[in-house]
């Protein structure tokens, strides 16, 4: 049963890098686009999303970026 996270679980994460350095008070951004989304080929009613994630300084700075895989619950089929 996967109750962490909604259901989700971390597969892991790639390309991490922390270009520059966050300060206290920097004002942080976080934007995620999802890349990636296909089904787990050992679990089916699972699937797996890439999901790229950067975070920007209040100065529009890049000061980390990621690739992320996560497992989650797939939608039930509908008929149709």
């Amino acid at each position: 049963d996967l109750k962490l996270a909604g259901g989700s679980i971390g597969l892991g994460v790639d390309a991490l890098e922390w270009p520059r350095p966050v300060r206290p008070g920097d004002t942080l951004r976080l934007e995620t686009e999802i890349v990636e989304v296909r089904p787990s080929r050992s679990k089916p009613d699972r699937g797996i999303i890439r999901i790229r994630n950067v975070t920007t300084n209040q100065n529009g700075e890049v000061v980390q970026s990621f690739l992320a895989s996560v497992l989650v619950r797939r939608r039930p089929a509908t008929a149709g």
